[in-house]
Formats: structure tokens, sequence, C-alpha cells
């Protein structure tokens, strides 16, 4: 594949794409696709795009390799599924579908495709997040059993468009209850225990701070897996305080890892293999060398302070490597829909009084 052609559907979020894929050499976004025919042409002057479009169709069939689904989350299924009937490689942003119907049209797409299909989970590319999955599984954590990941970002303020009509955030994530927005949470503790989840408990206070909200202000997901491993997932997208986008921990039985809880905390572990005390803990940087290639120790500043502390370049590049050696993709169809499926099964717990709910496994589809 001498050059790699990419189409972006969506160029809201889609901006954020093109920049990463214009960082790799060999690859080119030659068309993008909004149904604001305005922003399209904005866009391709801005970025000297050669083809834009407004209808996905026209996008599909403008001579690409691969697509980018940057769109509203109930898109995501219908354009996956026309992309790969077209045998043309998909990268769509979280989550995989809305409903487990979709989930199974999903699958069977894939299936009958010559392309891939990856789902974009960026937290799962950051770097403190790949050096933790690399040392659970070197073993120095003991063996796994509890993890926690959060995800509070007050977003109010992107729930209506300038002429105050609801957008998809506002409809699909906070319009039923539910941890609605999950995958960036559940995706690296997924990853670190290397399982899927069995079953899931979900729970909420209500909705306080915008009472006319179906969602609640805060959703508790607690996720068991198939070996018996707690992972405590909390979603939170209107509650007035300041972001805590990406907070992590993990226990095993020789050690654990926090992550800050705060701007300007350290990544912080603790290790009984290492001699520590029980009281004191190291800094996750001190271990760098031992768990990370180089390009993620010496990330320049600018990268770790980018948009998604710098994930977004990473998932994109993993994306475009795998495409051009014929090698199956880290978030394929089945890891994609055993992140997406507990938060569509929680919805089934919460309106339960939080009872638990099995979730399908989709490796016996």
């Amino acid at each position: 594949m001498d050059k790699l052609r990419i189409g972006i559907a969506g160029i809201s979020r889609g901006s954020q794409f093109y920049k990463e894929f214009s960082r790799i050499e060999g690859v080119e976004v030659t068309a993008v696709m909004d149904p604001d025919e305005q922003a399209v042409e904005k866009f391709r002057r801005q970025y000297s795009i050669d083809h834009g479009f407004t209808e996905y169709e026209d996008l599909l069939n403008a001579t690409i390799d691969a697509v980018v689904i940057a769109s509203p989350l109930r898109f995501h299924v219908q354009q996956a599924v026309a992309a790969l009937k077209q045998d043309i490689h998909v990268l769509s942003e979280v989550t995989a579908a809305t409903s487990t119907e979709d989930c199974k049209t999903l699958f069977d797409a894939v299936k009958q495709s010559k392309a891939q299909y990856m789902m974009g989970e960026n937290y799962c590319y950051i770097r403190e997040n790949i050096a933790i999955q690399n040392m659970a599984q070197s073993g120095v954590f003991g063996e796994l059993y509890f993890a926690e990941g959060e995800y509070l970002h007050d977003v109010k303020y992107l729930h209506y468009d300038e002429h105050g009509r609801p957008t998809w955030r506002r409809t699909e994530t906070m319009g039923r209850r539910g941890c609605t927005y999950g995958t960036h949470s559940l995706g690296p503790p997924l990853e670190w225990f290397g399982e899927r989840v069995k079953y899931v408990n979900c729970v909420g206070p209500g909705s306080h701070t915008a009472p006319a909200y179906e969602n609640d202000d805060t959703t508790l997901m607690l996720c068991r897996t198939e070996s018996g491993a707690l992972i405590n997932v909390r979603v939170d997208m209107v509650s007035n305080r300041p972001h805590n986008m990406g907070y992590y921990s993990l226990q095993g039985t020789k050690g654990c890892y926090e992550a800050p809880r705060v701007p300007g905390g350290k990544h912080r572990l603790w290790l009984k293999d290492y001699g520590l005390s029980s009281e004191k803990w190291m800094d996750l940087s001190d271990v760098y060398e031992d768990f990370l290639p180089i390009d993620l120790i010496e990330m320049p500043v600018e990268r770790t302070n980018a948009n998604h502390w710098g994930s977004d370049y990473f998932m994109v590049n993993d994306f475009v490597n795998c495409l051009r050696t014929d090698k199956p993709v880290s978030i394929d169809i089945y890891r994609a829909l055993e992140l997406t499926l507990p938060g569509l099964y929680s919805e089934k717990s919460i309106v339960a009084g939080g009872s638990p709910v099995e979730v399908p496994d989709v490796r016996q589809w």
C-alpha cells in the first residue's frame, strides 16, 4: 500500500484526526464529509483537501482506502456497515453501537467484509495506561482483582447548538439512563485484565444538576469479569466541577497503581517486589524504561499536553501500521463490542434498581 487514502466523516472531531493522519508519511486525507456544507468548504480551504461532500455515500465513492467515522453516535453502525460492504477499512469513534441489535448488525458486516474494523478508543493509547498494561502483562502486580475508571467531564455547553436545538450528546448520552458513554473509563482496565465483562450492576442518584435530563448526574457501573474481578466505572458529564477525564486505579496481590485525581498530581505506583515499604509510593515514570518503547518515553511536552494526552496520534499510527502490514487491528470487532455492550446492558440494570444483568459473550456469536 504505497499511499493510504483516508476519508473523514464528521469534521468537528474529524479535524483532530486530520492533524494526526497528516503526521504519518505516506498517508493522505483526500476527502471529508459533513452535512454542514459551509463547514465542509471551510475545512477544505483550511487544509487543502481534494474532495468535500455533504452525503456519506459520496465520501465512500471518492476512492478512499479507509474511512474515519467521527459522526454522532447514532450514525456509527450504519456508516461503518456501508463502508465495510465496499471493503473500505473503518476507524470508528466510540461507542461502536447504541443497541444490541446494531451490535449484531455491525458484527455480521465485519465478518462479511474484506476490510478491517477498529473502534477508536483512544484512552487505551494514553502513555500511562500503556505502561500499566505492559506491567500487568509482565505480572509485577500479581493477581489482578480490582480496577477503577472515571470520566468526569462537564459538557452541558455541548448539549445544545447555537439555535437551541439538542445535539447528539444531549439526546444520545443524556437522553436515557445508564452508562451511555463508558468506554473511555472501561477500556484501559479491561485491557489490563485481558478478559471480558460478564455481569454489570448500574446505579445513579438521579438528575439534580439538570433536572430535565433523563440520565443521572453520575452513573456508576460495577463490572464483574469472567474471573470474578471487579471494575468500577463512573461517568459524569453534567456535574458542576472541574474536569477529571482520566482517573484510573489498579489493585493486585503484589502492587497497585493510582492516577492523579487533580491537575498536577503524579501517577503513583507501589510494587511489593521493588522492596518499598507499605506506605511508600514511587512515580510511575520511574519504571518507564522497563515497560515502554522509546517513542513513548521521549514524547515531547507539546504531545503530552495535546488533545487526550497525545493518545490520538498513537491510536491513528497503530491503525495505519496494521493496515499496511495486514495485521489484525488492536481494537477489533470483538474488543469493540466487549467495550460497548456493558454500557448497553447497564441501561437494563439501572432501571431494575441496580440488579445484576448478564452481558452476552460476542465470541460465541
